[in-house]
């Protein structure tokens, strides 16, 4: 059976050490139901701080902006480009029975995960992938990590 779909909002309470947004249920002391929660998750109450994010080069920024024709293009196949330099490749067996169209996409492995690095050759007759990419045919390597993202 199906527990019913609890929506709790959006996290629209500040923490007022650090300025994180956070949900009211993330409070620190549940016991009081006040409309201006503390919160303690994110900074320790001002204890813990970290310098702010750096923001990233023009043409990086622009082309996640999504404002573009290439912005939209990038960002579709972002996960792809990130692909291109990986050096390993996960492995296990996934569950395909927890996405049943009634919430948010679940990426569920079973049994034992791994990574394969696999050889710092290929094998004969295969093109390189992963670390391959890197050492082999280095005078090729950019057509190499293109070639393998196809």
């Amino acid at each position: 059976m199906f527990a019913e779909y609890w929506d709790i909002g959006q996290p629209i309470y500040e923490c007022e050490y650090c300025g994180a947004l956070l949900w009211k249920e993330e409070r620190s002391d549940k016991a009081h139901n006040t409309n201006n929660p503390k919160f303690t998750l994110c900074c320790m109450k001002g204890k813990v701080q970290l310098p702010l994010m750096k923001r990233p080069p023009d043409i990086l920024e622009k082309l996640m902006s999504r404002t573009t024709p290439m912005s939209n293009r990038f960002m579709k196949n972002i996960r792809v480009y990130n692909n291109m330099f990986s050096f390993t490749s996960m492995g296990g067996k996934i569950d395909h029975t927890v996405n049943n169209g009634q919430g948010p996409y679940v990426f569920r492995l079973g049994g034992q995960n791994m990574h394969f690095m696999g050889s710092l050759l290929p094998m004969p007759g295969n093109v390189p992938r992963f670390s391959q990419i890197y050492i082999y045919d280095t005078d090729n390597e950019v057509s190499n990590r293109m070639s393998t993202s196809r």
